[in-house]
């Protein structure tokens, strides 16, 4: 019976064998560029993460700028205030302005727009041409607040695109304080 077994068992073996080596002859190929396909998705995905860890990394110390647009395509834009604005004081603003993924886009224009008791000290427009789809467009803007309160600096984002032109508007809230209070 032992005997029995050992040859059943063998047997099975070699069906078996046989069944994977004629069975992977034919799809060989197409397994190996499926794996190939399902690596370079993976190594993919895991690039694609790693970026967004950095940006959000980032993005973590920056506010959303308030907008009147219900969608942040093409554009959306991002703050930090590196200290509390004080009057007569000028304050360095840093700002992001990220494309949406898979948007091309061939240039940007913005413009900053001081409401009442602000003031911006540095350019008032900047131009990004061609930018790279998806990046993110780093500026610094300096302002001076001229009076206590809230103020705001309103920025303006004209995208244009392959076949259209789009605005985008946003406002930066500022609440300064005076320095001899």
């Amino acid at each position: 019976m032992g005997r029995f077994n050992n040859w059943c068992l063998l047997g099975l073996t070699w069906v078996g064998l046989s069944v994977l080596v004629l069975g992977c002859s034919k799809s060989d190929e197409a397994a190996r560029l499926q794996r190939e396909a399902r690596a370079q998705a993976r190594a993919g995905a895991l690039l694609a993460t790693n970026r967004l860890a950095a940006a959000g990394a980032e993005a973590d110390d920056l506010v959303a700028a308030v907008s009147n647009a219900d969608t942040t395509t093409p554009v959306s834009l991002r703050f930090k205030l590196p200290e509390q604005p004080r009057v007569g004081q000028p304050l360095r603003l840093q700002l992001a302005l990220a494309q949406a993924p898979g948007v091309e886009i061939d240039s940007m224009h913005v413009s900053f727009q001081p409401r009442e008791g602000l003031d911006v000290q540095s350019e008032r427009t900047v131009e990004f041409v061609s930018p790279v789809v998806g990046a993110t467009q780093q500026m610094m803007v300096t302002v001076l607040p001229g009076q206590a309160g809230v103020l705001g600096l309103a920025v303006t984002v004209l995208v244009d695109g392959n076949s259209s032109s789009i605005a985008r508007s946003f406002m930066i809230p500022l609440i300064a304080i005076d320095p001899k209070l």
